[in-house]
Parts: structure tokens; C-alpha cells; sequence
């Protein structure tokens, strides 16, 4: 074994200080690289941050504007609800008033028509009885107080009926010259009275034989040229009918009322067809009436299917237009009512059921003046067994009968006696009208109160 002496194993501290000086050297740049490092992340960490901020603040930017929606739809809802149910009680108040209303109307319309039927009843039988001199000035006044107050019931319960939509049209033959010259005939003598010329003016191109509402139309006119003739003095008053068009069996035709009158003011011209409106309250004071007769010719003319056009100035007249369309009836009317003669009622066994003792005694002694036998019960149930029991010529059948009505009274007598002509004489309400009537099998309506000569016809036209 061989050992060496004095041999120094030098330190190593090449490789040891190389890489403790690569690693001084290298160290700043490392620093440097963290540092950017850092930096990046931070900037990462704010945008993220902000990002995030941004994020919920939107987010809850939404859900407040959806609450808040959402709250405000709730509210809305619960005040549509609390509205429409304020809404609904309101309509059912209405609905019940005006049922109330139609009601009323019905049964003071009966009442007041039944007194009324006497008194013009009790003016008739007067002035027949050729009354002294002295009396037969207050035996006038109260014939035309009576005339006046039936046409105010009449135009109130016209209205009414109107409003409350228990109204329908007819379609039925009539001959248009025919009907404006009864029309014609009947207002001429009212209208020489306030010292006016009444014309007529009808296209000879219009067929005279139509279908439609004679009922109405003759409504029209009348309303119409009353209004004339009230507000006319020493002038004139022209109905006048023009052709329009003819095509395929309709024919469209424009008629016209026209006068002299006083003439209505130009703001006024919407307001005359209002409920109770006259124009002003001296006119209504000056020349009285209920404001009600122009409604009714709006409404009507409405239901026909037509407008009105009113055209007037103070002091110049109006006048009023309005076009109606008929069917043209190819086929031939039959000739105007004969005029009857009244001694064909002589004789006539007639039953009359009135329940109310004055008109009892006021028909009976209008029908007795004619030779009639009359003989009386004052309800539907007598009425049936005289029928039965007894022959007569003619029922004359009131409505409003206590126990069995007059409408159900007809009907049993029909289950055994389908020839016997049985008139209705009522103050029809707004509940009934002459079709309903007359579905029970009742031949014909008269309605109070009536002209005796109204009376007398209708009865003829089933004994002649």
C-alpha cells in the first residue's frame, strides 16, 4: 500500500462559485418576471372584480325593475278588479233602474189611462146629448184637455218603449199615397186652424205599393208636421216624397217635412232631438208640448233604418230629410176600408168584461147608442162560463182582469169556441204590444183611451 505525502486536494469552489454567480446574475431577471407576473394578475383581478360589480349591479338593476313590474302589475290588476266589479255593480243598479223605471211606467201608463178612457169617455156622451150653450164651451175644453194629456202619455211610453229596445219593425203592404193622404186629411183642418196652407208633394216615379212599417212611417209624419204646424202661423207646410233610386225590387225614397215656421237657431239644431229639449224655455212656455215628439221621430226613423237631417234658421222655417228604403210590392193592395155603416151593430149580442165600474158604464152606453145588447162581467173567469153557456156576437175583452187575465180568458174560450170575435180593449203597457196580444188569439186591439168611432169600426169589421 503506497500512500502519497504533501499532496493538497484543492477546494472546489469553481463550480460552487459559478453557480452561486449565475444565480446572483440571474436573480434581478427572475424579480423582474414575478413582478410582471403579478401585475398581470392583478390587472385580471380587477377586470374580473369589475366585471363582477358590473354583473350584479345589472342583475340587480333587473330584479328591482322586475320587482317593482311585478308590483305594479299586481296593483293595476287589483284596480282593474276593484273597478270592473264598481263597473258591474254599476251596470246591474243600472239595469235595475231602468227595469224599475220600464215597470213604473207600465203600470202608472195603465192607471192613467183607464181614468183618462172615462173622462174622454163621459166628454163624448156629453156633448152627444146636445148640451146647452153655456155648457158646451167647458164640454170642448175638456175634450181637448183630455186629447192633449192622452198624447202625452202616449209620447212618454213611446219613448219609453224605444229605450228600452221592446220594440220591433213589421213588414206589411201598404199603398203610399193612400197613407199620406189619410195623414193629409187628418192634420189639414189642425193646420187651416193656425191659418197655413198643408201640400203635398209626391214623385209620380215612387211604386205606390211597398212593404215595410206603415205603422211607423205614418209616426213619423204625424210627429213631424204636428212640430209644423205648431210652429207655423199664416205660412205654409209641405210633405213632399221623391224618388231616389229603384234597384232590384228596393226602392230608396227621400221624404221631406218643410214649413214657414220660426225657424230653430243653428246651435239648437242637435239639441231638438233630445228628451224634453224644445230649443229654449220661452218656446216651451209660448207654445207648451212635451219636447218629446222629434226623439221619437229620430228614434223611429233610426229603426227603419234611416238618418234625419235638419236644416233651419231663425225666422226662415225648417226643414227636415230623411231617406227610408222599402221593398216594392209587385202584387195589388186591396182598395181603401170601406166606410161603415153603424146601424149594422144593431142588435148585436156583445159581452164586455171590465173589471173598472166607470168604464163599464161609459162603454156600455157608447155601445148601446149603436142598438147593441150589452151585457156585463167584471172578470175572466164569468167571462168564460157566459161563452159557454150563453151565444153572443162579439167579446169586447179587458187586459188587467183580477183572478184570470184577459190574455188567458181568450185563450181557454179558443179551446172551445174558435169562430167568436173577441176584441181587446186595454191600455196596452210596456210589456205588451199588439203581436203578443193577438198571439193568444184575441182578432184585434183597441187601446184606451179610444174614439168612439174607433171602437165602432173595429167592431164592425168582424159583425158586418
Amino acid at each position: 500500500m503506497y500512500f502519497v505525502k504533501n499532496i493538497t486536494i484543492p477546494k472546489q469552489i469553481g463550480f460552487e462559485k459559478l453557480v452561486q454567480q449565475d444565480s446572483i446574475q440571474m436573480m434581478p431577471q427572475n424579480n423582474f418576471f414575478d413582478k410582471n407576473q403579478r401585475g398581470r394578475i392583478t390587472k385580471s383581478e380587477k377586470l374580473i372584480n369589475i366585471l363582477a360589480v358590473f354583473l350584479i349591479t345589472i342583475l340587480s338593476f333587473l330584479s328591482w325593475t322586475l320587482y317593482k313590474n311585478n308590483r305594479t302589475r299586481i296593483q293595476t290588476n287589483l284596480l282593474l278588479e276593484e273597478k270592473n266589479k264598481e263597473l258591474l255593480l254599476s251596470k246591474e243598479k243600472a239595469e235595475k233602474a231602468s227595469k224599475a223605471r220600464s215597470e213604473f211606467l207600465s203600470t202608472v201608463s195603465h192607471e192613467l189611462r183607464t181614468p183618462l178612457n172615462a173622462i174622454n169617455g163621459i166628454t163624448h156622451l156629453l156633448l152627444e146629448e146636445n148640451p146647452k150653450e153655456s155648457q158646451l164651451e167647458y164640454l170642448n175644453s175638456l175634450k181637448i184637455s183630455g186629447n192633449y194629456l192622452m198624447t202625452f202619455i202616449n209620447e212618454i211610453l213611446e219613448t219609453s218603449r224605444i229605450e228600452s229596445l221592446n220594440i220591433t219593425t213589421e213588414k206589411i203592404n201598404f199603398n203610399l199615397l193612400e197613407l199620406v193622404n189619410n195623414i193629409y186629411n187628418s192634420l189639414h183642418k189642425i193646420a187651416v186652424q193656425n191659418h197655413n196652407v198643408f201640400k203635398l208633394d209626391i214623385d209620380n216615379r215612387i211604386p205606390m205599393n211597398l212593404i215595410g212599417d206603415s205603422t211607423k212611417l205614418s209616426q213619423i209624419f204625424i210627429n213631424l208636421i204636428n212640430n209644423s204646424i205648431k210652429f207655423t202661423q199664416n205660412g205654409e207646410i209641405v210633405l213632399s216624397a221623391k224618388l231616389h233610386r229603384l234597384d232590384n225590387g228596393l226602392a230608396s225614397i227621400s221624404f221631406q217635412v218643410k214649413d214657414t215656421g220660426i225657424g230653430i237657431a243653428e246651435e239648437q239644431l242637435d239639441a231638438v232631438f233630445e228628451s224634453f229639449s224644445q230649443g229654449s224655455v220661452e218656446i216651451n212656455r209660448k207654445y207648451g208640448g212635451t219636447g218629446l215628439g222629434l226623439t221619437i221621430v229620430k228614434n223611429l226613423i233610426q229603426i227603419l233604418g234611416g238618418t234625419i237631417r235638419l236644416e233651419s234658421q231663425i225666422g226662415h222655417g225648417a226643414c227636415f230629410t230623411f231617406n227610408l228604403d222599402f221593398m216594392v210590392n209587385q202584387s195589388q193592395i186591396e182598395a181603401p176600408k170601406q166606410v161603415f155603416d153603424h146601424s149594422n151593430l144593431n142588435c148585436k149580442r156583445v159581452l164586455l168584461v171590465e173589471d173598472n165600474k166607470i168604464n163599464q158604464m161609459i162603454t156600455k152606453k157608447m155601445i148601446e147608442s149603436k142598438k147593441v145588447l150589452c151585457t156585463i162581467v167584471d172578470n175572466g173567469e164569468d167571462a168564460i162560463t157566459e161563452v159557454q153557456n150563453n151565444h153572443y156576437d162579439m167579446v169586447l175583452m179587458d187586459i188587467h182582469l183580477p183572478g184570470i187575465n184577459g190574455t188567458i180568458a181568450t185563450k181557454k174560450i179558443r179551446e172551445f169556441n174558435q169562430k167568436i170575435p173577441v176584441i181587446a180593449l186595454t191600455a196596452i203597457s210596456l210589456n205588451e204590444n199588439k203581436e203578443m196580444l193577438l198571439s193568444y188569439g184575441l182578432n184585434d186591439v183597441v187601446t184606451k183611451p179610444f174614439a168612439p168611432d174607433d171602437l165602432y169600426n173595429t167592431m164592425l169589421q168582424y159583425l158586418s
